[in-house]
């Protein structure tokens, strides 16, 4: 065999075999990070050439200057390869992170359709109600059959309000998901807020045979200052929906307990003071408590579990209780209550989240701790 052919073939095989080695490397490295894998792929490719080139030089017996100068022409190749990997590395890096965003963006969207297609749906068969029962009495005023026509008035009043208060959810939905809520932050007393809440609420509860209780509030013990800087009006709001709902949702001769304290937060949080502190709403209801997989479900715009659709929990802790979508059941509101009272905590730098607890469900609102001054 002529000298060139031989050290062709020389040279082939040797590459050859050390480029399957790093193929078969690569081929692993990319199963658990491709990016990786492009770094890689052009260390091989030099591998595999110096191999090749340095195997068929010992072999030809070239004298020790050509030796030199083939592994400086080899070192000079190596730092180019990686450099091109590098960049070939960031650059599939940066095209991972695109396709991930671009598909969790997908996601959203298409999560944020459904919701928007359910609330909808649900809106629209919790105005047909009200409407039907207006028009019923509407016919009967007209033609002079209803036996207490003050009563129907009433009635009717009390329907058009019921519809003004879901339509007015609607459009704060709405306008909460087209930006951040505005208004003048201000530096309130949480507890203060959440008492006059209770205070409103406890008639309500007490009408639907509910026992609501604040603990703290109500001269068991002295309350801990609890301050918040945020929209003292939005505030109200998220204390009125959550409590509501609780009070909604506990059938008769259940309880409601509400408590508002300054508790300990891993710090990072985002929400906590320099201490490592933050401001904690909790409202425990009488439900019967929400399977798991609906637990983060009653913060969607609308949503409603089978139990809540048709008017009321089973009882049980575990069990498919009432709590409805959005913090609202089918008798009053656009089921939307706990998604307007998430998005205003979230405004002013807290969170909203909903746990089965005893006999129900443990609402948790954590906002900031003011600052003192």
């Amino acid at each position: 065999m002529r000298p060139e052919v031989e050290a062709v073939v020389l040279a082939a095989g040797t590459a050859g075999a050390v480029g399957l080695v790093g193929a078969a490397a690569t081929l692993l490295v990319a199963r658990r990070s491709p990016a990786a894998a492009t770094l890689l792929g052009p260390v091989v490719g030099v591998a595999s050439v110096a191999a090749g080139v340095g195997v068929t030089s010992r072999a030809m017996f070239l004298s020790e200057h050509d030796s030199t100068l083939v592994a400086l022409v080899l070192a000079a190749a190596t730092p180019v390869a990686l450099v091109v990997g590098i960049l070939l590395f960031r650059a599939v890096q940066r095209m991972d992170r695109e396709a991930a965003r671009q598909l969790a963006d997908e996601r959203r969207e298409a999560e944020l359709a459904r919701s928007r297609q359910e609330m909808v749906t649900w809106a629209s068969h919790d105005l047909r109600t009200p409407l039907s029962s207006i028009r019923v009495m509407a016919e009967a005023l007209e033609d002079q059959v209803a036996p207490d026509p003050d009563d129907y008035h009433r009635r009717i009043r009390a329907e058009a309000d019921r519809m003004t208060g879901m339509v007015e959810d609607l459009l704060e939905v709405s306008r909460l998901r087209s930006g951040p809520a505005g208004g003048a932050r201000d530096r309130v007393d949480l507890g203060e807020l959440v008492q006059g809440v209770v205070s409103g609420q406890r008639p309500v509860a007490a009408e639907a045979g509910v026992r609501l209780g604040m603990p703290s509030h109500d001269g068991v013990s002295a309350p801990e200052p609890t301050p918040v800087f945020a929209v003292p009006g939005h505030l109200e709001r998220v204390a009125a929906n959550v409590v509501s709902n609780a009070v909604r949702e506990t059938p008769a001769g259940g309880e409601v307990e509400v408590r508002v304290a300054v508790e300990a937060e891993a710090r990072g949080s985002g929400r906590a003071d320099a201490d490592g502190r933050e401001v904690t709403l909790t409202v425990e209801d009488g439900c019967g408590g929400l399977p798991a997989e609906h637990l983060e479900r009653v913060f969607e715009p609308g949503w409603r579990g089978s139990a809540a659709r048709s008017g009321g929990g089973s009882g049980g802790s575990g069990g498919s209780g009432g709590v409805a979508g959005g913090g609202s059941s089918s008798r009053a509101g656009a089921g939307v209550g706990l998604t307007i009272a998430r998005a205003l905590a979230e405004d002013a730098g807290g969170s909203v989240d909903l746990v089965n607890a005893g006999r129900g469900c443990r609402v948790s609102v954590r906002l900031p701790l003011s600052p003192p001054g």
